[in-house]
Parts: structure tokens; sequence; C-alpha cells
């Protein structure tokens, strides 16, 4: 289970650099991306693969920029880890910003993220874009 943790604490340490091909290096090839959707949130929805990530992630760049991820938690189980955070967003269409926290939910299968799926208040997110 901490090889679990410390997993996702290479993910989110390679966030942070804006490192792509390291953190593809840690997904499995037919991973599961998702955060909720929104009609306004251009990043909204379940995307599969390294091609479905890499679409999530260039959408990402494009619409909005994060100022702040902060992981403040981390809770596991045999196969999984729970990150309890706060993010801060910039939508760059309005220049509005946005403040929420956020649960991340990730499922660990061989060393390797086979699902990640957000949770956060989609609503503010939503006005921001708007």
């Amino acid at each position: 289970m901490e090889n679990n943790i410390e997993l996702v604490k290479r993910l989110y340490s390679l966030f942070g650099e804006k490192n792509i091909e390291g953190i593809l290096s840690l997904l499995n090839e037919d991973v599961e991306w998702g955060e909720p959707d929104n009609p306004f949130n251009p990043a909204g929805g379940t995307r599969k693969g390294h091609a479905g990530f890499l679409e999530w992630i260039n959408i990402g760049k494009e619409s909005e920029d994060i100022l702040i991820l902060e992981p403040r938690r981390f809770l596991t189980d045999s196969d999984s880890v729970a990150v309890v955070g706060y993010m801060k967003c910039l939508a760059k269409g309005t220049g509005r910003t946005y403040e929420s926290d956020f649960v991340h939910f990730i499922v660990v299968r061989n060393g390797k993220i086979e699902k990640f799926q957000e949770f956060f208040d989609t609503y503010i997110a939503g006005e921001a874009f708007r």
C-alpha cells in the first residue's frame, strides 16, 4: 500500500514539473481518466488510454491554468489511493478563477495507474468558464 502512495505522490510531482512523458510512464495503456461532466467545463468527461489522457491534457492547457494543486491527505487500501486536497484554477476564456476542495480516486494495478477519477465543485468551475 505504501508503494501505491509513493506512485501517486510521484504523479503529482510530475504534474508539477509538467512532465507529460513521465506521467504517461505511470499510466496503464488502457487507463481511464475522468472528471465530472459539465457543459461549461471543456475538460469534463471520461477518456480512455494514453490518447484520451493526452486529449484531456491538451484541453486543459488551452482552457485553464492550474494555479494551486495541493494534495493534503493520502488514504489507501490494497489497490487504490484517495487523495483529498485543494485546487485553484483560472479559466482562460473568462479570466475568472475558481477554488475547490477535491478528491482524486486512483486505482493501481501492477504498479501502474489504471483509473483516475476527480471529484470537485463542478458548479463553481462551470460558472468560471461561463
